[in-house]
């Protein structure tokens, strides 16, 4: 769980019993939970009634909002909308099946439930209907004003405010409080990732192109030449050789991400949000790249909340932030923390909030309608084309051996060979549990790993090590690592010396190195404690650092 629930008083529940969060607020007085068991419950300030519970005033204990529980919610965003003092908020909730709820602040139909009128504010989720209908959305980016959605087809539809022409239409003007697909150069083509400032926004291709929506300003501009009048999407330049792999965008800037590890900035500056080494009240016109001293970055965050901060994480797990921090310092460029996660970022910024931009997983590869990857995509765990299945914890996954064998040379081995089960139509599977096998199984036709927990994906990293799928190994390696804390390191490193992942060892103990105490405080048991401290000390005595 992030560091930022840590903050509020005792939920009463366990952390493995909290699927998801939201917590917001100018003061980050607001908090949403979703558990395990699919209900969804909020407390907190509740100002203008944005819990979603239906009631006025202070929530000050867990109290359920009915519309949204079994509806198997799996993350939110927040809509931060620009006003001096407490600010208001628009909250979207997505579901599992790509369902949209929304509710809070819809002055300009940002809420996208068929109505802009200034004197409602829906006090109680709502699904977003019409054309989103039968669409399944991935993610949701609100600029407070205005709402982009993105469906698992990579289409963009949009809807709120429309001055500046935002939403990528191609007209400007008039606010559209119903869900509108984008055209334009979004036509056909695959949007993998959309964000949006306060008045512009963007859609990342699949290409790994950004297309910038909306008026022409300097700090989104895609041509000199453009005229202000053409709102309709339209390529950035500035970064034609360069593959983008996230973006995300503050109140009046965007951070891009290129798919080797380096960062490019534009928009305001004032506050050094930009990273480049200064600040300057004149926006930026062009994509900048932020220092590489950093190395390799793999993930970048920033939120519409003008006194927060930017950070980014690197591939060696250190954490770098910029811009507006804390008590009025700013920096200009990345500064190396000694926090372990971004989540710690903004759990210790003011206002502490949950920063992420939630988004279902969505197909890297085109899902054209009867592609091969599709056909495999709907083939796994159909038990009228199997001719396998394997029977875990007393439930069947029906698979295909074809497709086993191609994807690890054990099961090639198993199914082409003389093992005396190989003829065998059930196999039982004893040694791990169903979710862990159903995961491996479903990688082997997806090439994809759902959204899991870290000590899901180390169950899943020893199935993958015993069948020998190293690209599986990979993606759960990856999984670990960003999931590591102070609080798991112990627990971590323990099962990954059992399973003799030599490189997931290894992280740890660098990992504990650089944490050293906080570790130790939060070990539970004397033997995990004396492992590692031994492990730790015999690296450190071989490398002459004591």
């Amino acid at each position: 769980m992030s560091k930022v629930l840590r903050k509020w008083a005792n939920f009463g529940y366990q952390e493995r019993e909290i699927r998801t969060a939201l917590v917001f607020g100018s003061h980050g007085e607001n908090v949403i939970i979703v558990l395990e068991n699919d209900d969804v419950l909020a407390f907190g300030k509740n100002r203008k009634e944005c819990l979603g519970v239906g009631v006025e005033g202070e929530v000050n204990e867990l109290k359920r909002i009915e519309n949204l529980c079994g509806q198997r919610i799996e993350g939110f965003e927040c809509g931060v909308i620009a006003f001096e003092g407490e600010g208001d908020f628009c909250i979207f909730a997505i579901s599992a099946a790509g369902t949209v709820f929304s509710w809070g602040d819809n002055l300009f139909g940002q809420l996208g439930l068929g109505t802009d009128d200034d004197d409602v504010t829906f006090t109680v989720p709502k699904k977003i209907s019409g054309s989103l209908e039968h669409k399944k959305v991935v993610q949701v980016s609100c600029g407070g004003n205005h709402t982009l959605v993105l469906t698992s087809e990579g289409e963009v539809y949009a809807f709120g405010e429309n001055p500046r022409g935002q939403l990528g239409f191609e007209t400007s003007g008039e606010n559209e409080p119903f869900p509108r697909k984008v055209g334009g150069l979004l036509d056909g083509a695959i949007v993998t990732s959309v964000a949006c400032q306060y008045d512009t926004s963007a859609a990342l291709l699949h290409s790994g192109e950004i297309c910038a929506l909306g008026l022409n300003r300097n700090d989104l501009s895609s041509s000199s030449s453009t005229s202000d009048k053409e709102w309709t999407p339209r390529k950035l330049l500035g970064l034609e050789e360069v593959v983008i792999s996230q973006i995300v965008c503050g109140p009046y800037f965007t951070l891009a991400l290129s798919d080797d590890g380096k960062i490019y900035s534009w928009g305001e500056n004032d506050k050094g949000q930009l990273g480049n080494g200064t600040t300057s009240e004149e926006c930026v016109m062009t994509p900048t790249i932020i220092s590489t001293k950093m190395g390799r970055v793999r993930k970048i965050a920033a939120t519409h909340y003008e006194s927060h901060l930017c950070a980014a994480i690197t591939e060696n797990h250190q954490v770098y932030i910029w811009g507006n921090c804390n008590n009025g310092l700013i920096y200009n460029k990345p500064i190396l923390t000694s926090f372990s996660s971004l989540d710690e970022v903004f759990a210790d910024a003011f206002p502490p909030v949950t920063y992420q931009r939630f988004q279902l997983k969505i197909a890297k590869d085109c899902k054209r309608k009867g592609s091969v990857n599709e056909r495999l995509r709907k083939a796994f765990d159909h038990p009228e084309t199997a001719d396998v299945a394997f029977i875990v914890e007393g439930k069947k996954i029906h698979v295909h051996k074809a497709v086993l064998t191609f994807g690890s040379d054990v099961f090639k081995k198993k199914f082409l060979g003389d093992w005396k089960d190989s003829c065998q139509k059930e196999q039982i599977v004893e040694d791990h549990s169903y979710d862990a096998f159903y995961v491996f199984l479903k990688f082997l036709y997806t090439d994809e790993v759902d959204d899991i927990t870290l000590e899901h994906a180390l169950d899943v990293y020893a199935i993958a090590d015993f069948y020998q799928v190293t690209d599986l190994m990979d993606e759960c390696e990856n999984i670990i690592k960003s999931g590591l804390t102070v609080q798991n390191a112990a627990a971590v490193y323990e099962k990954a010396n059992l399973f003799g992942a030599e490189n997931l060892c290894e992280f740890c103990l660098k990992f504990c190195e650089v944490r050293w105490f906080e570790v130790l405080d939060n070990f539970e048991t004397d033997d995990s404690r004396s492992e590692v401290i031994l492990d730790v000390f015999r690296r450190a005595a071989n490398q002459k650092k004591y």
